[in-house]
């Protein structure tokens, strides 16, 4: 099949898959409140000129927040090109859902190329692209939980491993290859990088420099990944260096405790899921089919139905399946206690990584055509499916019957709220701006003559004072570092508010309240232009040397 003809069939897929939200709009879900809020400040910025927005002037009431320090931009960046490109004719909500449409059939192509690289049948590769695109947790990131950002990283993974197989091939550009989709990784999703980066990623790195068989190209090959995977981050570094180094500027460690304690939720454990269980339940389920799935792989390629047997891909990609699976399920307690890992939220955030490991085995696998096990594996496997697809499909539809009714409003998150301010108990879309209500654009204490501030873009004010005495001034904006007054006065918060306040002298002025790249900003930007500058030099030498393709063996 022609591959103008595949990739039309892989958007038909997933239009249909997509339908109900390219009717509706963005459907609610758990986290559709804040993707609403945030592309749709981050798309206006980018229509002005500002290619990477960092702050969300509007949210919190006007407060401001400092969102996409934080929060990676991939997923917005194809929202924010698609609101130039439709010239911002469509809402918010129906824009994201034909972001989502593209990423989608971006997933869908990724996975075919993946797939494609290993040399398997056209039909079982195509089926392959298809199920990957179908795949449950897949869906259940959209429907269910609104996962923007994680619902991005699947377009992403399969580039990352077709990366690591054409440098291990020695393909022309496999360097350059490797530093782009790495660097995609953390820029589309930061937790579900982290746990690729330790899990599958390692694992077939590993893989392929065991199979090029002499020890001068495995090394070779370890030293080629181990620069593309620096590159990758240095080129991820304008996002990665702010968002890691800038963590005292809000409450980040409610990111991770409480409600987000990754012990909560092991599938070993149901009796501390908190509640509703009902996502939980969808998810043992799927894990249960998966699991059921490779081990049958692992039972036809031991059956020698395979003719690399244990050192074939689908061997390799089961035992990834499964050991993702007993780290969800939390059979390796210690894995969740090494460095950074605990605070990825969620354990069964690896289901991409299980998805992704599963459908690859099971297209790489030569099934024998009368081999009786053959068929007991698919009814197990689609026997353990049936609870948790069964309840996902009833909470789907109980979903888009209140999208049908109820219009979805955007709403911010407490955590991007500065570091303290009151927190509520309550759950995450709990902001608790009560105590903001009432509290003017301006106020000036002694009261002078002029206290007066003029509203600008993004945020930004123009402060007028005219006093006989120093002045302490206190502004409707939530302090940030990010924040430079003009002429130059120190700021500082209010507590326990956390507003804008600085001290103007006696005498009649005027202050420019602006935001200001920060060091973090400066450097993440620096790092990664140095990147970009090896890149391109990787890229020029690949380009005059001849590609020399190795057989893994």
């Amino acid at each position: 099949m022609k591959a103008s003809r595949v990739a039309l069939l892989l958007l038909f897929a997933a239009a249909v898959l997509l339908l109900p939200s390219l009717i509706i709009g963005t459907m609610i879900s758990h986290s559709s409140p804040q993707n609403l809020t945030w592309a749709g400040q981050f798309a206006d910025q980018f229509r002005e000129g500002i290619l990477y927005p960092r702050t969300l002037p509007d949210s919190f009431v006007g407060l401001g927040g400092p969102g996409f320090y934080y929060y990676p931009p991939l997923g917005f960046w194809v929202d924010a090109l698609l609101s130039v490109l439709t010239f911002n004719v469509l809402s918010v909500s129906y824009r994201l859902s034909l972001a989502s449409l593209l990423l989608l059939w971006a997933s869908g192509l990724a996975m075919h190329a993946w797939l494609k690289a290993e040399g398997t049948s056209p039909r079982v590769i195509l089926y392959g692209a298809l199920g990957y695109m179908a795949a449950p947790y897949h869906l259940l990131d959209h429907y269910w939980r609104g996962a923007y950002a994680e619902f991005a990283a699947y377009a992403v993974l399969p580039l990352v491993m077709l990366a690591v197989r054409h440098t291990a091939e020695r393909r022309r550009f496999g360097l350059v290859f490797l530093a782009v989709a790495y660097a995609a990784l953390p820029m589309a999703h930061l937790p579900t990088s982290l746990l690729i980066s330790v899990t599958a990623l390692p694992m077939y790195v590993l893989y392929c420099g065991w199979r090029l068989g002499t020890r001068w190209k495995t090394l070779r090959f370890f030293g080629l990944c181990v620069l593309g995977g620096a590159l990758g981050l240095g080129l991820a570094a304008i996002y990665l260096i702010p968002a890691l180094t800038l963590q005292d500027w809000i409450p980040s460690d409610t990111f991770w405790t409480n409600y987000y304690r990754i012990e909560n939720w092991f599938l070993l454990t149901p009796d501390r899921w908190p509640r509703p269980i009902d996502m939980m339940r969808v998810i043992a389920s799927l894990a249960g089919g998966y699991m059921i799935a490779a081990v049958g792989v692992l039972i036809v390629v031991g059956g020698g139905a395979v003719s690399d047997g244990w050192k074939s891909e689908a061997a390799f990609w089961s035992i990834v399946c499964i050991v993702c699976l007993m780290l969800i399920a939390g059979a390796i307690p210690w894995f969740w206690d090494l460095p950074f890992v605990a605070k990825v939220q969620f354990p069964w955030r690896m289901m991409i990584v299980v998805e992704f490991a599963c459908i690859s085995a099971l297209c790489m696998v030569a099934w024998p055509l009368r081999m009786r096990v053959q068929t007991y594996i698919f009814a197990l496997a689609i026997l353990a499916f049936v609870p948790g697809v069964g309840e996902m499909g009833s909470g789907i539809r109980h979903r888009v019957q209140e999208s049908w009714t109820t219009k979805e409003e955007p709403a911010d998150l407490k955590q991007f709220q500065p570091a303290g301010y009151p927190q509520p108990r309550g759950g995450y879309s709990d902001l608790n701006l009560e105590p903001i209500e009432g509290i003017p654009t301006i106020a000036c204490s002694p009261v002078p003559r002029i206290c007066r501030a003029n509203s600008g873009p993004y945020g930004s004010l123009v402060v007028e004072i005219d006093a006989d005495a120093p002045t302490t001034v206190v502004l409707r904006r939530f302090y940030y570092p990010f924040w430079q007054l003009t002429p130059d006065l120190p700021i500082v918060a209010t507590d326990p508010l956390r507003l804008v306040s600085f001290t103007v002298p006696a005498g009649r002025g005027v202050w420019h309240l602006e935001r200001t790249a920060v060091g973090a900003e400066k450097a993440g930007w620096a790092i990664s232009g140095l990147s970009l500058v090896l890149l391109l030099i990787a890229a020029a030498f690949s380009a005059r040397t001849r590609s020399r393709t190795t057989v893994l063996v």
